[in-house]
């Protein structure tokens, strides 16, 4: 069977949305669930690994998903992790986000960006800066963040948190 889709997560302050995802941009299956109830990261990753089972049988999607990408506050791609997010209760130090998440849902890989240079990939490819090379993405939510594109790539910096 072909691994033809994958899985979209936002992490934010208030609630973590999640969809699966075609190669189109049509997304298949979606929910939310609360991200503010919870002080320990477990706990939060325990039911978001069973909302993502849930929507993953809902689309039919069982040996479909290729890969899962998460944008949350303070998400560095280099190491997968969540570091000292303000507005989430859970992740008052450095958190294996990417490295739990996979564990939690079969070896499934995950990738993790902070959640602003996510919406500027998402925008790039499927939104309002499709075809642009050079853009600035603010996001204004629980926190206001920043991605920045510089030919067509996202500008992470030296450690992760260049926007």
């Amino acid at each position: 069977m072909a691994k033809d889709l994958v899985i979209g997560i936002d992490v934010g302050g208030q609630t973590t949305k999640c969809g699966i995802v075609d190669a189109r941009g049509s997304v298949l299956a979606q929910t939310v669930i609360r991200t503010d109830t919870y002080e320990e990261v477990m706990p939060f990753i325990a039911e978001l690994a069973e909302a993502l089972n849930r929507i993953i049988a809902e689309a039919k999607a069982e040996g479909r998903i290729r890969g899962i990408g998460v944008g949350a506050p303070n998400g560095n791609y280099y190491t997968g992790c969540i570091e000292s997010a303000p507005n989430l209760k859970w992740a008052h130090e450095k958190v294996e986000f990417a490295k739990l998440l996979s564990e939690q849902m079969n070896g499934i890989p995950v990738s993790l960006t902070n959640d602003a240079n996510a919406a500027a990939v998402g925008e790039m490819t499927y939104g309002a800066a499709r075809g642009m090379k050079n853009f600035i993405m603010i996001t204004l939510g629980t926190g206001v963040g920043s991605g920045i594109v510089i030919n067509g790539e996202v500008v992470y910096g030296h450690d992760g948190f260049a926007g």
